[in-house]
């Protein structure tokens, strides 16, 4: 599209003075934005998300999302009155201009008899309570490196849902950790591509988690002091870092690194550890174009640290929450350089037992996932009610 607008015409991407006229004056939505440039995705809330951001880019404050709230007269509530009598659904008769939510709520002060499908989305969507993240800014940095690893974020109505899913019930439990206190945890078993299923888990937050549906830029996380900047690493090695245990000469020694695909990260935290005085290296690998039905060029990028010293002091430094790596991070900081071999090898086979462990639980986790995959009537359908929303864990030990 030409870069600049004309009279009569819109044109991408918006000028300030064209977004304060739509969205202020005119009022129009997001959704109605995006269609008055022509902007077409497969899914309607992309084209919606993409004209916030451009708002947000340009200064432009969200309107007060209870404006609509003190405009609602007895003569507006009147005719919804009308229409929902008349057999129109609360989103028809709620539009551009106000929230389902509302219009049920005025609706039941008038004693309106309310259709049962109504009356089970409403309590629906108000069954959890969300309540507001208190935490200080090293909690907000942890779930920021979550978010840079396995952590889904997206707008889901009036709330931040956060996903993720996964083929470890350790990394099941992190998550139902971090986001419970803060809203009810879903979690669902589900087919996948790359194994045969996996476990899906997801929260409905309130707003004050909005930061988390983008990604702050590396230049900001760069800005961080060393206590955040540790915090963020805490979060990225939990989803997407590894320890393991490799044999130099006679003896073994640990080794930990971070993988993951975004270039400009991999470059920053090698660039940062080093500046901390760690001997860190960094590799990238060329992911194949048609690896088990994902297609496409990618290059992963890898950050490592092996001396024996830096890694010890590295586990010593971070505050890892995933149950696994904290459980592998205890027997690589009891490992002791020059020891002998007799308590070297004490150390590996419960070393080969954790592993073994981790395994098990694994492996139990999915069959419980294929289990009740295979109950359903349907294995192509959606999880249950009773899968997506039960009270107590049913992750198995």
């Amino acid at each position: 599209m030409s870069e600049a607008s004309h009279e009569g015409r819109l044109a991408w991407p918006p000028t300030k003075e064209d977004l304060e006229r739509l969205y202020l004056d005119q009022k129009l939505s997001a959704g109605k934005i995006a269609t008055a440039y022509g902007l077409k995705y497969k899914n309607a809330k992309v084209a919606e998300s993409t004209v916030l951001y451009q708002l947000k880019k340009n200064g432009i404050r969200r309107r007060d999302r209870a404006d609509h709230v003190r405009k609602v007269t007895e003569a507006i509530v009147d005719e919804w009155v009308g229409r929902y009598r008349a057999g129109e659904s609360l989103k028809q008769i709620a539009g551009e201009g106000f929230s389902p939510v509302t219009i049920f709520l005025h609706l039941r002060k008038r004693g309106l008899e309310l259709r049962d499908k109504v009356e089970a989305q409403i309590q629906a969507v108000t069954k959890y309570e969300r309540k507001p993240f208190e935490a200080d800014e090293l909690e907000r940095a942890y779930l920021t490196g979550l978010r840079y690893g396995d952590l889904h974020v997206v707008r889901h109505g009036r709330a931040i849902r956060v996903r993720v899913s996964t083929t470890h019930l350790a990394m099941a439990e992190l998550f139902e950790a971090v986001f419970s206190p803060y809203g009810h945890v879903f979690r669902y078993p589900r087919r996948a591509k790359l194994v045969p299923y996996e476990w899906t888990l997801e929260c409905d937050l309130s707003d004050s988690f909005e930061s988390l549906l983008e990604k702050p830029s590396i230049s900001v996380v760069e800005s961080w002091n060393d206590k955040l900047f540790m915090a963020f690493l805490a979060g990225l090695f939990d989803a997407e870092g590894s320890i393991l245990m490799h044999k130099k000469g006679n003896r073994h020694s640990p080794e930990i690194s971070i993988s993951n695909s975004d270039v400009g990260l991999i470059e920053f935290l090698f660039r940062r550890l080093r500046q901390m005085g760690f001997s860190a290296h960094a590799n990238w690998n060329r992911q194949k174009v048609d690896r088990m039905g994902i297609r496409g060029e990618s290059t992963t990028g890898r950050v490592t640290i092996w001396k024996f010293n830096e890694v010890q002091e590295f586990l010593r430094e971070i505050r890892l929450r995933h149950p696994e790596k904290v459980a592998k991070a205890v027997l690589a900081r009891e490992l002791v350089f020059g020891s002998s071999k007799e308590d070297q090898f004490e150390i590996l086979e419960r070393w080969r037992a954790l592993k073994a462990s981790i395994r098990s639980d694994r492996d139990r986790f999915l069959l419980q996932a294929a289990k009740l995959i295979s109950a359903r009537k349907d294995s192509r359908l959606p999880p249950s009610d009773d899968e997506r929303t039960s009270n107590g864990s049913i992750f198995p030990r």
